[in-house]
């Protein structure tokens, strides 16, 4: 597995919260899955970034919140992002059928005694659906919105304030983010992307080599490592290599 299982936890009471964040670590960890777990405590916090929100395998949304209420929230996603899973939580089943109308994988119940095996059954759910080696992400580029293949970008370059993504692909269109190298590092880090300089930061998938401060890529591409960086990228090419021989 070359990726995280990226999750997004929205919910106002950090009771649940945090019995949410143990039953979804618990259940990973038992079953060798790598994963990134984001909270948020409002719709308006989730919604804030709209390019990280479309990163995410999972989003599961609290229905009842104050001011931006999760099935609004799920709407609001919806509106650009028609791949990720959607689960909600509620103390109450008649919100259910509003859950069907933006596709929901599953409906919750909020409570304590039968939260763990609800929380497993959608997990087991979002497993079988994702190949991990065919991830795909869907981003607002100065071309307008495209959806791109993970295992197709070589490496992200800073262009100013913006990011260009290089990629396998032979379209002769540029993708051009509209956020900074390090914002969309930080967004793209637990698909399997790291930071090698200042300028460059590179899919490890398509790291042929290490080599005295050099990266060389599987296109021929070679970029300079910068020395602060440089044990990192290593550890990262090793453990990938580890992983897929």
């Amino acid at each position: 597995m070359n990726y995280k299982l990226k999750i997004a936890l929205c919910d106002d009471e950090n009771k649940f919260l945090e019995i949410e964040k143990e039953i979804i670590a618990a259940y990973l960890d038992k079953k060798g899955v790598p994963f990134c777990l984001d909270c948020y405590h409002s719709g308006e916090e989730l919604l804030s970034d709209k390019e990280s929100v479309n990163v995410y395998d999972l989003i599961i949304l609290d229905v009842e919140m104050p001011g931006i209420d999760g099935i609004t929230v799920a709407k609001t996603i919806r509106e650009n992002n028609d791949k990720v899973n959607i689960a909600f939580l509620s103390a109450h089943m008649n919100y259910s059928t509003d859950g069907y109308h933006v596709r929901a994988i599953r409906f919750m119940l909020k409570t304590t005694d039968d939260l763990k095996d609800y929380m497993h059954e959608c997990l087991d759910r979002v497993l079988e659906s994702i190949d991990f080696n065919d991830r795909i992400v869907t981003l607002d580029f100065s071309i307008g919105k495209r959806t791109l293949k993970i295992s197709d970008i070589i490496y992200l370059k800073s262009t100013g304030n913006y990011t260009t993504f290089i990629t396998t692909a032979s379209s002769k269109e540029t993708y051009l983010t509209r956020s900074s190298l390090k914002k969309t590092t930080d967004m793209m880090e637990s698909l399997g992307f790291i930071s090698i300089n200042a300028k460059e930061t590179v899919n490890v998938s398509h790291i042929s080599s290490v080599v005295r401060y050099l990266v060389t890529l599987d296109d021929g591409t070679a970029i300079q490592i910068s020395q602060k960086k440089y044990n990192d990228v290593c550890r990262a090419f090793t453990l990938y290599r580890g992983k897929n021989v």
